[in-house]
């Protein structure tokens, strides 16, 4: 009939069944352990202050630098420590860093490329964390995911 809207059913994505690979960033900064100090704090700032991912010569994730891990390299009495009145081992072996490999944290949330979208906020969760990365079966870090591409994801997707 003419004039008349024709309505298609689209199914939209789900996020149990969504990989995280379709929302994952893949721009994201990276360095080797052994990249000095100075160049880490040169793309830290010309990139907007974002993590950057240390990886290995064979770019298989090792770490992740944050903002704390800076403001610890700077000097051991600063970052979240302050609040104690000797500064933290950790935070003055960070303020002797080198290379990355020295002032990184190894502990970091990681997914493997197979995770949904679902499992990626759950592994958040649990681990009371707002970013992740996602490694492939090699361990190569493949992309960065932030609480916020989730929600952006749920928003866009109609499920908040």
């Amino acid at each position: 009939m003419a004039g008349k809207e024709e309505r298609r059913w689209v199914e939209k994505p789900d996020p149990e069944e969504t990989l995280i690979t379709e929302i994952m960033q893949t721009d994201f900064a990276r360095v080797h352990t052994e990249t000095p100090v100075a160049d880490i704090y040169r793309s830290f700032t010309g990139r907007g202050c974002d993590d950057i991912i240390v990886c290995d010569g064979d770019d298989r994730f090792q770490g992740i630098i944050t903002r704390m891990d800076l403001l610890s390299g700077i000097t051991p009495g600063m970052g979240i420590r302050s609040r104690r009145k000797l500064g933290c081992l950790e935070c003055i072996h960070k303020s002797a860093a080198l290379h990355a490999g020295d002032l990184m944290t190894r502990s970091h949330v990681t997914v493997p490329v197979s995770a949904t979208v679902a499992e990626t906020l759950q592994a958040m969760e649990k681990n009371r964390h707002p970013d992740v990365i996602v490694v492939d079966n090699d361990g190569i870090a493949r992309g960065l995911v932030e609480m916020c591409d989730i929600i952006a994801f749920l928003v866009r997707e109609g499920e908040i």
